[in-house]
């Protein structure tokens, strides 16, 4: 009975700790804009420490392209890129509120 019940530990501790492998990324705007089939994104994420960065990703890359601690200057950052997105024809939509997930693996920008 012994071996049984630590072949079960066993066997339940990997599935434990795949599932604690992922974390939410919050993100104070989230924004994807597409084209035809290129898709780009552009979000504000807000670091423990109260620091806001703006990220834009096309093409599959990621990059900060400005932060602060004024959470304004990081919106109007979004805002500057979506408008010239917009304004080039390109379809934008808030996704804010969708639930991101990460890996562990990948931490999530401070």
């Amino acid at each position: 009975m012994l071996v049984r019940g630590l072949l079960f530990i066993l066997f339940l501790t990997p599935a434990l700790s795949v599932a604690e492998q992922t974390v939410e990324v919050e993100n104070k705007a989230y924004w994807m804009c597409k084209s035809n089939k290129d898709v780009r994104t552009i979000r504000v994420h807000v670091g423990a420490n109260g620091v806001c960065t703006t990220y834009y990703s096309k093409q599959g890359a990621e990059k900060s392209v400005g932060s602060g601690r004024n959470q304004e200057s990081c919106a109007n950052f979004l805002n500057n890129i979506k408008t010239n997105l917009e304004k080039s024809n390109w379809a934008c939509r808030d996704i804010s509120s969708t639930r991101i997930t990460a890996s562990a693996e990948e931490k999530p920008p401070q």
